[in-house]
């Protein structure tokens, strides 16, 4: 009888051992029949807290590529059409799509073309012609500011830094720029959200930038500025921002700076006709000397023709030396002329005359253009 119960006992022990090696999670549910092949029924879906997430494929079905959520379903033949869910649809996909689905950075209203790039790159630029006293490029004992117009017209004009246009080719972008900025409206906006942007770039310019100072009989030192020296900057700038506003408010209230300038333009195309012409007549001397040396007639007539395209030359010189100094005097309107040099007087001129020449409503920006510089002069003004 002992024996029996012991054969008993171990039996009940194996089945037990059998049934944990063989059984897993889920064999206690109820089984379920799966349809041979997909109907319009819903689609099966995972247990939940499962990571599985490829699409379920019914039991003996053959195998075929993956499908995927951007996938039509309609390529798949006997497969119904399935609607998307307007619902799914509105909702993002992912935690980025999430992300990326919610509220953008305002843009700045009431501004276009023009970016924070471009004071950031103009303060750059500024602090770089900064020379301090006795510093590589200034043996001197006062510092120096440079920066010229022309140099600064083409890195915008033409480069575009931090300036943006929708317009085909370059002419016409620009034109879309001045369009949309030379407005008082738009000025005013501009200098509201941007001169935070460009006091705090030239500080940080000033801070970070490296300048070199010779010293004899051993390498240059190479250092950032002291306070005097960074004082002495903003003074120079105030100074020139001060010349600045003189000059455009001078141009601006002038009657006659738009047709001074014109004048200007036309004698300078007049002076390098009169240079081709000459160089044309000098040419076609040297062949005749040359081809027909013995033909004395053609060879004088050359040669007066080379003479009076030199004479022309003169002429044409004095008479745009003439008009250059007529349009000077549109800037002694004040108790002196601007402290600028009289090409950089005469290139603003020509800026300003393409700004207005088409447009001469735009004078109120250029007025309010001075108004600005001179504002800035104050703001830079050390101690202000």
């Amino acid at each position: 009888m002992r024996k029996v119960l012991m054969v008993a006992i171990g039996a009940v022990v194996l089945a037990a051992a059998l049934l944990i090696l063989f059984w897993r999670p889920g064999d206690e549910q109820a089984l379920v029949d799966v349809p041979p092949a997909r109907t319009a029924s819903p689609e099966p879906q995972a247990p939940v807290g499962s990571r599985y997430v490829a699409p379920l494929v019914a039991p003996d079905s053959p195998p075929g590529p993956a499908i995927h959520p951007s996938d039509e379903a309609t390529d798949a033949p006997g497969l119904p059409k399935t609607q998307p869910d307007a619902q799914s649809e509105a909702q993002p996909d992912s935690l980025e799509d999430s992300l990326d689905a919610g509220p953008d950075e305002p843009e700045p209203s009431g501004v276009s073309n023009i970016s924070g790039t471009f004071f950031d790159d103009l303060a750059g630029q500024i602090v770089a012609g900064y020379h301090p006293p006795r510093s590589e490029f200034n043996s001197g004992s006062r510092g120096r500011l440079q920066f010229h117009f022309s140099s600064l017209n083409r890195r915008y004009g033409m480069d575009l830094v931090g300036l943006e246009h929708q317009s085909p080719s370059l002419i016409q972008g620009r034109e879309e720029i001045f369009r949309n900025l030379l407005q008082p409206e738009a000025l005013e906006t501009i200098w509201a959200l941007f001169m935070p942007v460009f006091e705090q770039a030239l500080d940080e310019a000033l801070q970070t930038g490296r300048w070199s100072f010779p010293a004899a009989g051993s390498s240059p030192d190479e250092r950032g500025l002291t306070i005097q020296e960074q004082q002495e900057f903003y003074r120079l700038l105030s100074g020139s921002a001060a010349a600045l506003a003189q000059a455009v408010q001078s141009y601006a209230d002038h009657e006659d700076a738009p047709a001074l300038t014109e004048r200007w333009l036309q004698t300078q195309t007049k002076a390098d006709a009169a240079h081709s012409r000459y160089q044309q007549a000098d040419a076609e001397l040297l062949v005749a000397q040359e081809e027909t040396p013995d033909d004395e007639v053609r060879i004088l007539a050359e040669r007066l023709e080379r003479d009076a395209a030199a004479q022309g030359i003169m002429q044409a010189i004095a008479a745009r030396e003439q008009a250059r100094q007529d349009l000077l005097t549109i800037y002694v309107t004040g108790a002196s002329r601007p402290e600028l040099s009289e090409s950089e007087l005469v290139y603003l001129a020509e800026w300003l005359f393409r700004r207005v020449q088409a447009h001469p409503e735009r004078i109120q920006a250029i007025r309010f253009m001075a108004d600005k510089f001179r504002e800035l002069s104050l703001r830079l003004s050390p101690g202000s």
